[in-house]
């Protein structure tokens, strides 16, 4: 498992061991928004996403979220724009 998430190319991914506290780095208030060329936007920072169910989820270091309508974890990317070769 720990190796799938080291390969995540969105950096999105992240783990700690039961018998360890999370790391947590210090990140900067500030925001980037980088589009990845025919894959998701990358939101690089501290931000609170409201979900759908009007759930808030609180993100850091770097959020995927799909650009190509077929992730089927909305707002968030998984792949999919892979899978149906999504160009934009």
């Amino acid at each position: 498992m720990v190796k799938q998430v080291q390969k995540c190319p969105s950096g999105a991914l992240g783990y700690y061991f039961k018998d360890e506290k999370a790391e947590t780095e210090s990140i900067s208030s500030e925001q980037i928004v980088e589009t990845i060329p025919n894959g998701p936007l990358m939101v690089y920072g501290n931000l609170e996403v409201k979900l759908p169910s009007g759930e808030v989820k609180k993100m850091s270091k770097v959020s995927a979220f799909c650009r190509c309508g077929g992730s089927q974890n909305k707002p968030f990317c998984d792949g999919t724009h892979k899978k149906i070769d999504f160009k934009g």
